[in-house]
């Protein structure tokens, strides 16, 4: 019975941490979705703002080309994104809400804000689109 315990306890310990836990991890997994072209994933950790913001673009250029430009946020957003390495990330500002955070990668360094929407951290590009 103790032996069963044991395990229990010491599987519950090895569970991974979640892709939203830190502002800092959801970055990495951002970056890492985009390095290996999966846009989809990369999307589905942006904020709504965001997502917001770039499906209304979407559609619009879509109208505007008449067809000739396809209504793909992902694709909008993403096409020919494939950011460099992060070297570091460092928490710039932090709050239970938003957090900001530098980034230095092999294209420089810039700042990064992320948000916490129903307990996960989301990249919030907002602000810069």
């Amino acid at each position: 019975m103790r032996w069963v315990l044991l395990i229990l306890v010491l599987a519950s310990s090895c569970k991974p941490r979640p892709s939203t836990a830190t502002p800092e991890l959801t970055y990495r997994t951002f970056v890492d979705a985009l390095q290996k072209g999966q846009a989809k994933a990369a999307w589905n950790l942006l904020s709504a703002p965001t997502r917001e913001r770039v499906t209304a673009k979407s559609k619009q250029l879509a109208e505007a080309s008449k067809g000739l430009v396809r209504d793909e946020p992902e694709t909008l957003l993403f096409q020919g994104s494939r950011p460099g390495t992060i070297t570091t990330i460092t928490q710039v500002r932090a709050d239970e809400s938003s957090a900001t955070l530098s980034v230095t990668s092999s294209g420089g360094t810039h700042e990064v804000k992320l948000v916490k929407d129903s307990g996960k951290w989301l990249v919030d590009l907002s602000d810069t689109l």
